[in-house]
Order: C-alpha cells, then sequence, then structure tokens
C-alpha cells in the first residue's frame, strides 16, 4: 500500500473524492482486469486528499482525473526543528528503492514549501538537502526529470515523489491557445458540475457561445476518458509494474472506457480562436483516440445565433461557457447575449462576475459558486429548467 497525495485546488476536494469514486472501477489490476478493490476513504486537506491505496492503482488517477492538479507519493515524514535533524532523516531516505538515479545521472529536481516552521529559508533548506543527497553523489539540478517535494509545515516534514511529471491540467491536446485561457482543471471541473446535474448518462449538445480555443468542449468530449499518451514521471519508477510497461498495456483500457453521449457547437468572433479550434481538434483526437468528434465551430458573433435549430428531443441543449471577463468586468454585454440564449436551452452554467445577476425566463439558478480565478473573485452559476 503506498500514501498518495492528490492536489486540487482548493475548494473541489469533496469533488475530487467524488470523481475519483466515479472513475475508480475503471482502473485496471495488475491482472489487466477492471479493479474489484473498493476505494478507501482519504484524508482531506486543503488543496487535496490523502489517500492509502495500492501504488499501481495511485499511479492510474494520473490517467483518469480531470479536476487533481498533480499525484505526489509519500516516501515519508518526520519532525525536525534543527538543520541536523532534517539531514539526518533525510540520510534515511532510499530512494533508489523507486528511481534508477543511474539513469537520472545521479540528478533529482528538488521542490521546497514551507509554513509556520522553524526551519523557514529555502535558500538554507536547499542547501541542507545538497549536504546529504551529495553524499550519495546525487545533483540538485532543476533540469531533472523527476522531482522530490519537500514540504515542512509547523516542524513536520513531508517527503514526497511526484508521480505526474507535467501538471495535470496540460492534457496535450491545447497547443493553440488565445488570451486569458480557461485552465484545463477548472474547465474539466465544470464539466464535472454539468454531469452532477444531468446525470452521467444523459444525451447532451454543449454550446459554448464565447469558445475561444475550445477547452470546455473538449473537456466534455474527453470527460470519461483516460488520458494515456502523457510520459508521467511514475511510468519510469522502478516500482512502475511489469504490466505498464508492456508495448499493449494501453489496450487494457479500450474496452472498459465510456463516452458521454456529446456532442458540442463553438461560436467565437475571433478568427483566431476558430483557427485555434480546427487545429487542437487533430491533437485531441491522436491524445484519447478518436477517429472523429462530434464537434463543430463557427466564426459567428454569438449575439446573432439562434439556438432553435439545435434543439431535439433526443438530447438535452446546454450551454456551458466562460465568456469574457477581467478588464471587462463592468461590461454586461455578454450577460445579456447568455440571458437570451438561455430562454431556449434546458440548462445555463457559466463564470461570471460576481456583480452579474441573470434573470433568464424558463431557467431557475439550482447553485453557486464563488470562488478566485487569477486575482479575479468569480461566480460559477448553474441554471436549470423550470420544473
Amino acid at each position: 500500500m503506498g500514501r498518495f497525495f492528490v492536489s486540487v485546488q482548493p475548494g473541489h476536494e469533496d469533488a475530487l473524492f467524488r470523481e475519483i469514486r466515479n472513475f475508480w472501477p475503471q482502473m485496471i489490476d495488475l491482472d489487466g482486469q477492471p479493479t474489484k478493490q473498493p476505494v478507501a476513504e482519504p484524508l482531506k486537506t486543503a488543496g487535496g486528499l490523502q489517500l492509502e491505496v495500492p501504488d499501481h492503482m495511485g499511479y492510474q488517477i494520473n490517467f483518469f482525473s480531470k479536476l487533481a492538479g498533480r499525484v505526489l507519493l509519500r516516501l515519508t515524514s518526520f519532525e525536525a526543528r534543527y538543520f541536523d535533524q532534517l539531514e539526518r532523516n533525510l540520510e534515511k531516505v532510499d530512494l533508489a528503492k523507486v528511481l534508477d538515479l543511474d539513469f537520472l545521472k545521479k540528478q533529482l529536481n528538488v521542490k521546497v514549501e514551507h509554513h509556520k516552521s522553524r526551519l523557514n529559508n529555502e535558500k538554507n533548506i536547499l542547501e541542507a538537502v545538497q549536504n546529504v543527497f551529495s553524499k550519495k553523489g546525487i545533483k540538485i539540478s532543476a533540469e531533472a526529470s523527476q522531482t522530490l517535494y519537500i514540504r515542512i509545515e509547523k516542524d513536520k516534514v513531508t517527503i514526497s515523489l511526484d508521480t505526474t511529471g507535467e501538471h495535470l491540467h496540460r492534457r496535450g491536446y491545447s497547443t493553440f491557445r488565445g488570451e486569458a485561457p480557461l485552465r484545463e482543471t477548472l474547465a474539466g471541473y465544470m464539466i464535472f458540475k454539468l454531469f452532477e446535474t444531468i446525470g452521467s448518462e444523459a444525451a447532451v449538445q454543449i454550446f459554448d457561445p464565447f469558445a475561444g480555443s475550445g477547452t470546455l468542449l473538449f473537456e466534455a468530449m474527453s470527460a470519461h476518458r483516460p488520458n494515456l499518451e502523457r510520459d508521467y514521471s511514475w511510468l519510469h519508477f522502478k516500482t512502475a509494474p511489469k504490466l505498464f510497461k508492456s508495448p499493449t498495456w494501453k489496450k487494457n483500457y479500450r474496452g472498459y472506457s465510456t463516452v458521454p453521449a456529446v456532442s458540442g457547437f463553438a461560436v467565437d468572433k475571433d478568427e483566431k480562436s476558430i483557427a485555434s479550434i480546427q487545429k487542437n481538434t487533430e491533437d485531441f483526437k491522436r491524445t484519447f483516440q478518436f477517429e472523429k468528434i462530434p464537434l463543430t465551430s463557427e466564426l459567428a458573433d454569438s449575439a446573432n445565433i439562434d439556438l432553435k435549430p439545435f434543439k431535439n428531443a433526443d438530447q438535452l441543449l446546454w450551454i456551458v461557457t466562460n465568456p469574457p471577463y477581467g478588464m471587462r468586468l463592468a461590461d454586461d454585454g455578454a450577460k445579456k447575449i447568455l440571458e437570451k440564449l438561455a430562454e431556449d436551452a434546458d440548462g445555463l452554467l457559466v463564470i461570471h462576475p460576481e456583480k452579474w445577476k441573470f434573470s433568464i425566463k424558463n431557467l431557475t439558478q439550482k447553485s453557486t459558486e464563488v470562488f478566485n480565478n487569477q486575482g479575479l473573485k468569480l461566480t460559477l452559476s448553474v441554471f436549470t429548467k423550470n420544473q
């Protein structure tokens, strides 16, 4: 059993555990079959969850989670108020059990965090770490492909090894991005909220009238599919199961993955945005193994779009969007467009400034969340059809 810490945007910890429970049955055991093990209850802290699960299960969270930022493997923890205590305990950490240090050219990236601790000088902490590692022939280098995290909280030191590599919001498809792009993990949370509202099996057409580079729609298309094409750090661990070193291991997931009944329609009046969506589509199909995806995009002003022709009895029609704000917080033009469009929709899920108050015929506000994004205080609101 391993101890894993899965980071997430503060406030989304409960949603992360619900997401993990949802995709847990799609993860595979060492026999290549879907797991029959139940997921353990986590220890919740601000900004993440700590779970005790078999190593091969903890590693796979990287494949499936759309909300998580990083998955860390806890190696050890100890008390240290002085540098000599820190160094003595670091000497006991046997990195060679997990890492092939010769393959890494005896280099390791080290990142330090400290909070309310006597050991509170990052430069001095790194010097202490280097003192210990140099005896083992290991050099600290920001260019190293594996990263060790050292967190000191109130004199308790936690040593963790990164299993993720590049941050999980980098899915591999957003090569082309517009101005002020929506981070994929936040977009993933919006899509998670959508499926919690309508049900994971619901057939839905998603319309984004301010699509940008298409992040929300791509997240919807890949909501229940693992991202198997990235080069995760743990795949190079000594402890990576042989199953995942086989050239055919990815096939084990193909029959178990589910595809949501989702189609998408993207509109933006910026020509570069529509071009970005079309270019990202090809990367997206390669990343998530789609031959084609039901996504159309159009260069148009959303103020002139009529949603009535898009409605049909077989699909729900939802507007899911992150409209323009920021420097234009005082401009409520996008709000007025959304109020008009939403009259013909089954629901609206939108990020918006707190001051925007929506009045939409036939829709009622179901939930609202206030959060900070890049220094802006914003609201995530969900509106559903009146019953």
